[in-house]
């Protein structure tokens, strides 16, 4: 399963990970070097997260209020 998230949305989500999840920094949200896939297993590892429960958490974000 793969989140359909772009560039747009992602600085919504990223605030939302981050108030959800202090440990995140800003370098660790951080999506201009890498591949989208790259940065969910990035932050999955940092949070202990699979990447599809990642994914999941991410898609349940982009249409909460």
């Amino acid at each position: 399963m793969e989140t359909k998230f772009d560039m747009n949305e992602w600085r919504r989500i990223k605030e939302r990970l981050k108030k959800k999840y202090p440990v995140l920094t800003d370098v660790d949200l951080s999506w201009g070097l890498t591949s989208r896939d790259g940065l969910l297993e990035m932050i999955s590892a940092k949070l202990g997260k699979t990447k599809k429960e990642l994914i999941d958490e991410i898609d349940s974000l982009e249409y909460s209020s």
